[in-house]
């Protein structure tokens, strides 16, 4: 018995560290700093060698605002300095001292209200006004001294003095953060050929005064020395044009049914060789092909007919990649690293080398009330909390868990993924006060004691807002779906808890009003009238799935107006007419702009999402026409960036500079300008038009999202291939062939993350551009917006590889063995049905197929992590093309052309398209095609036309035609 409860005791012990975990390590030699601190240095001068403190002083400065785009900040120093430096022996690199500062982490006194800390401390070395345009590169030795602490980061920041001034304008130029070892000596390199240094005044280091959590210093140290200029091989840090010698490639490689391109240019060959790295054997050699675009030549190698898996490299001429993978689960890893990010990134929890139980005193009030808010997620490179941004990760992790525990082939993983979630989860849940009134999130830069009720203590007011309580019903309902099997009480609750903010959120809709302000302070559009009504319809639809209750059901369906209304559906009077894009409200008089945090994915998903639920409604044409013009409009923009095929930012008009304020005039009048002119005053932004906010990967991501939901509705290949392209060009399909993700893939660099350090899975916001230009801009200087870590694009990386990730499940019934032939390579595949029951089910890589069974056959096309039902008994198997012939008078015909047995029965859906007779009935015989056709007329001529025709009620195996009077 004393055994069996020892047991019992060693059990418990096991399962409490079960949650402790280290947080995953990347391969430095895989890393960009690693290349960096191996480059070859042409040439040097010291300019300083810590052994005098001449032109040396410390500095500190005000407390730092939440940074508004639509505002110039300017940063003061204070009066006096809390820094203290002096020359030390305690450590040296090099000669007999070094430079030593000492510093508080924090000033007495209440800091900023709005979370940020207390300004920064530091030391500035003056120069006058020196020459520097001879060297690129800073070197530096740095040696942190921080009892207590796991992490610590310092900025660098040059003073020019030239023709070009440095601070710049938007900050970010001239400055870098350093993610530095604590009690080691770091060899610290910095690359400054993108930055004036024609007449450098200053050039300092400075720490951010945060404050400390339990067990840090309040007072820290920073050790510098031998302080060098040096001249290098610069990194490619802009252009389209891939940097030479390499070749531009996804790191993490290719999915087995994918498309495999890869780009290069100036590579002297006329070939490329794709090398087996198993047996070293040379498997495919073809020609270089030369592709021109919008944005340049390039030399593209096209592989996509190797389905094998296996680890592969790309040779031409003297150029070759590292290895990559082919595979179906090639994205995998990057789903642990990005679990990793999300685990390393928790709030409120002891992560182990970041940070212990934290947050304890960060407090949400409302009226007489107060509840302690740590938990969930930090959202960023620094400590911020945000509902909506826990909201749309618990989400993502969700949605992923569904699909995990629907192909029930990856325990491991969908256990982990569920884990996570439930983070996630448990913090909507204890953050509201049950009266419409929720934590909804607020800034934060600082470490605090725990303890409250002094100075540093971080205070949030509870808000009510249906935009944030619809967030919190999706994420609520969504949990009592995944975990109604496995925790009913905990599902249960969480679905309680869906309809009751359900109900607060549409109490609250009335007092809804638009701000004064078009843009927000990221930049991005403000009043998008999009926005609330797409999350009421997801929420709506989930809690109508998990209740039944037909007043979800009716919300849902009556908002859909206020997004399909707010969208371009005539072609406008342009050179380079487009359809599909939306407008920030019905009105259509601004068309809307996402810079920073884009939500396009949101009113895809909700119209995808109603064509799911609703098939037989009578407005189900027109929700699916909707999400075809957009889905059509961004594959039409992709066309613009091959061969990378980056999505595009957005269509500006050259009057909007007018309605910004008037320190952004300029700048925005010349960055529209600077885009493809589409006729009318109207241009094409290839990247957003921004200010201090920059990097898109906050843009592409949720486009792909709408283009992977688009793909799914439409069973559309090539819009699921597009989206692929969004995670391809993060992850070194791009002009500087760099992995972005940090610990993925190769040449990774160091991502702006002051607060927790460097974080395995970590993505930053995005690849920027400088100045007015609009072509890809990646300097090796870590700063924030565009290199900083963030939440957002690891949780849109998530939510989209649930759409994509892995071959398709294709499931159904047979009486004899099923044969996909994949169109393109021929490569077959057979699987036998189970003898007794009929059924079969097989992973099939994405791709158009044959499938043929017992003598019948079909066309079928299949989407990375898809799922499909197929008949292929002989007296169910039925195939069908789809014709159109359209006349300049908008007369069209639409023809079908079938083959099978038996009597079936067709259905066609039309949106600006009236057809009289809908539905037809033929009797088809084995081994004979037969045609027949449906005659309609176009009612707008302005507006393109969608029809679906569905076979025997079977919306599974629906086909699209579309096109427009003016489409050839």
């Amino acid at each position: 018995m004393m055994k069996y409860l020892y047991l019992i005791a060693i059990a418990a012990v096991l399962a409490g560290f079960s949650y402790i975990r280290k947080p995953l390590e990347a391969n430095f030699m895989d890393s960009a700093s690693y290349r960096w601190l191996n480059k070859k240095v042409f040439g040097k001068r010291i300019l300083d060698n810590m052994e005098s403190l001449d032109n040396w002083h410390s500095f500190t400065t005000s407390g730092v605002s939440i940074v508004d785009a639509r505002k110039v900040i300017t940063i003061k120093d204070s009066s006096s300095s809390v820094a203290t430096i002096e020359l030390s022996k305690a450590y040296v690199h090099e000669g007999s001292q070094s430079l030593l500062m000492t510093t508080p982490t924090g000033l007495a006194g209440l800091p900023p209200k709005n979370g940020r800390g207390w300004g920064r401390s530091g030391v500035r070395r003056l120069f006058n006004g020196e020459d520097w345009t001879a060297y690129n590169r800073v070197s530096i030795w740095i040696y942190p001294d921080l009892p207590g602490f796991y992490t610590t980061a310092l900025d660098c920041q040059l003073y020019n003095d030239g023709a070009a001034k440095l601070p710049a304008i938007f900050g970010q130029e001239g400055q870098t953060s350093l993610v530095l070892k604590n009690h080691e000596w770091n060899h610290v390199v910095w690359e400054i050929g993108n930055v004036a240094r024609d007449k450098i005044t200053a050039f300092e280091m400075s720490y951010g005064l945060s404050g400390s959590y339990p067990g840090e210093a309040s007072q820290i140290r920073f050790y510098f020395d031998q302080m060098e200029l040096e001249k290098v091989d610069p990194d490619k840090i802009e252009g389209w044009d891939v940097w030479k010698g390499r070749i531009s490639y996804p790191h993490t490689g290719y999915q087995t049914g994918a498309q495999k391109t890869a780009i290069a240019n100036d590579i002297d060959a006329k070939e490329f060789k794709l090398v087996n790295q198993e047996d070293g054997k040379v498997v495919l050699t073809k020609p270089l092909k030369k592709v021109t675009s919008t944005i340049g030549s390039f030399q593209v190698m096209d592989f996509s007919e190797i389905r094998k898996p296996g680890t592969y490299v790309l040779e031409a001429g003297n150029v070759s990649t590292k290895p990559f993978k082919i595979g179906a689960d090639v994205y995998e890893e990057t789903v642990w690293k990005a679990l990793n990010f999300f685990y390393a990134e928790r709030c409120g929890f002891d992560v182990p080398g970041i940070h212990g139980v934290e947050h304890k005193d960060w407090i949400c009030v409302h009226g007489d009330k107060r509840m302690v808010i740590n938990g969930g997620w930090h959202d960023a490179g620094d400590m911020t909390q945000s509902a909506e941004g826990t909201e749309e990760i618990t989400q993502a992790l969700l949605s992923m868990a569904e699909k995990l525990h629907e192909r029930n082939d990856n325990p491991a993983l969908y256990n982990r993924v569920l884990e996570e979630a439930k983070w996630g989860l448990d913090w909507i849940l204890k953050t509201r006060f049950g009266d419409g009134y929720r934590n909804t999130g607020s800034n934060n830069s600082r470490r605090t004691d725990n303890i409250i009720g002094n100075d540093d203590d971080l205070i949030a007011t509870a808000q009510n807002n249906p935009l944030t309580n619809f967030e919190a019903a999706i994420v609520e309902a969504i949990g009592y779906r995944v975990f109604k099997s496995s925790d009913p009480q905990y599902a249960n609750y969480a679905l309680k808890t869906a309809e009751s903010d359900w109900g607060f959120a549409v109490e609250g809709l009335p007092s809804v009003k638009p701000s004064k302000d078009i843009w927000r302070g990221t930049f991005d559009s403000n009043n998008v009238e999009d926005e609330l009504p797409s999350q009421a319809i997801l929420a709506s639809i989930a809690l109508w799935k998990a209740t039944g209750d037909k007043k979800y059901a009716s919300l849902a369906t009556s908002l859909a107006p206020l997004v399909t209304n707010a969208q371009q559906w005539k072609r406008p009077d342009w050179d380079t007419p487009l359809t599909g894009f939306f407008y920030t409200t019905t009105a259509k008089d601004r068309i809307l702009h996402y810079c920073h945090r884009g939500r396009e994915q949101a009113p895809t998903m909700a119209l995808t999402a109603l064509c799911d639920a609703f098939p037989d409604n009578l407005d189900w044409m027109h929700w699916y026409s909707s999400v075809t013009l957009y889905s059509e409009y961004l594959k039409t923009l992709a066309k613009y960036t091959a061969p990378y095929h980056m999505m595009p930012a957005s269509i500006y008009v050259d009057t909007e500079y007018m309605h910004v304020p008037e320190s952004r005039q300029e700048s925005f009048r010349k960055q529209v300008l600077k885009g493809i002119p589409l006729g009318k005053g109207h241009y094409l932004r290839l990247f957003p038009v921004w200010m201090d906010y920059r990097g898109n990967f906050g843009t592409i991501l949720p486009q792909a999202q709408a283009l992977a939901s688009a793909a799914h509705l439409r069973n559309d290949l090539a819009s699921a291939q597009l989206a692929g392209h969004q995670l391809e060009w993060i992850i070194g399909r791009n002009p500087f062939a760099q992995s972005t993700m940090y610990g993925e893939g190769y040449d990774f660099a160091p991502l702006y993350t002051p607060s927790s350090g460097d974080i395995v899975g970590g993505l930053p916001v995005g690849i920027q551009t400088r100045d007015e230009q609009d072509v890809p801009y990646w300097p090796v200087q870590s700063m924030w917006t565009y290199k900083e870590i963030w939440s957002h694009p690891v949780t849109n990386w998530i939510w989209l590889l649930k759409d994509i990730e892995g071959p398709a499940i294709v499931e159904g019934r047979a009486s004899a063995p099923i044969i996909f032939k994949e169109v393109n390579t021929k490569q077959t595949i057979t699987i036998s049905p189970d003898h007794s029951t009929g059924r079969f089910k097989t992973a099939v890589p994405e791709g158009k197929y044959v499938v043929i069974s017992n003598g019948r056959q079909q066309t079928q096309t299949f989407l990375p992590g898809g799922s499909y039902h197929l008949e292929c008994r002989p007296e169910f198997l039925i195939s069908y093309q789809v014709s159109k012939q359209v006349s300049a008078n908008g007369k069209v015909i639409i023809k079908i052309t079938a083959l099978g047995s038996g009597l079936h029965h067709f259905n066609i859906r039309a949106d600006n398209l009236m057809i009289t007779d809908t539905s037809k009935t033929v009797k088809l015989k084995p081994g004979n095609t037969l045609s027949f056709e449906w005659t309609g007329h176009i009612s707008s001529q302005d507006t393109p036309w969608v029809a679906v025709i569905i076979p025997d009620g079977d919306m599974l195996q629906r086909k699209e035609v579309r096109g427009a009077v003016w489409e050839k």
